[in-house]
């Protein structure tokens, strides 16, 4: 049984192969993100296994043959909260109750013991990203430089909450995407 190392080196292959990156396409593993939780005040952290930026933001999720989908019905709500595009890459013993449970924008991989990959469904188009989950992606410094960039007004005792807010109230769903994009791939090659 392949490990989530292995299926992820393999997924890595797979985006490559059929996504056909540029050189200014970034993979990212293991990215953290953090959605706001409902009628609550924390946040909830989660982390894709693999995110591709490349124009849009696709996350992919993985669920091995030693794993279970237990989680994957909040974590999906979540990834296509932050995503573009949403994949589960899962094991064939979790395929019938994946294909349940998985919402229908979501695209499934089905992954066998030997790593190969098959598509299932397709990935479908989010429209469900959330602006205030989207800017969750930024560091405190890169939500500042954003509100800079578009004359809003900050202060310096403003936490990273306070600044995803006021960015997400104030600037559109494509102005916070395209920062994000950028600082992802910056991040990725320095």
């Amino acid at each position: 049984m392949l490990s989530p190392v292995d299926i992820r080196l393999n997924l890595r292959e797979w985006v490559e192969c059929r996504m056909g990156l540029s050189p200014t396409d970034v993979l990212i593993d293991e990215l953290g993100f953090v959605n706001r939780a409902k009628d609550k005040a924390p946040d909830y952290t989660y982390r894709a296994d693999l995110a591709l930026a490349n124009g849009r933001l696709v996350g992919f999720e993985i669920k091995s043959g030693a794993d279970t989908l237990i989680r994957w019905p909040d974590q999906s709500q979540a990834y296509l909260r932050v995503f573009d595009e949403v994949w589960l890459c899962t094991h064939g013993k979790h395929l019938e109750k994946a294909m349940a449970i998985t919402p229908k924008q979501a695209g499934v991989m089905l992954v066998d013991d030997y790593g190969s990959l098959a598509v299932v469904r397709e990935a479908k188009r989010s429209n469900s990203v959330d602006a205030y989950d989207l800017s969750g992606l930024l560091w405190k410094e890169e939500l500042i430089e954003l509100c800079d960039i578009n004359q809003i007004e900050t202060k310096s005792r403003e936490t990273k909450a306070d600044l995803r807010l006021k960015v997400s109230s104030i600037l559109g769903l494509d102005s916070i995407r395209q920062h994000v994009l950028e600082k992802l791939k910056i991040r990725k090659h320095s």
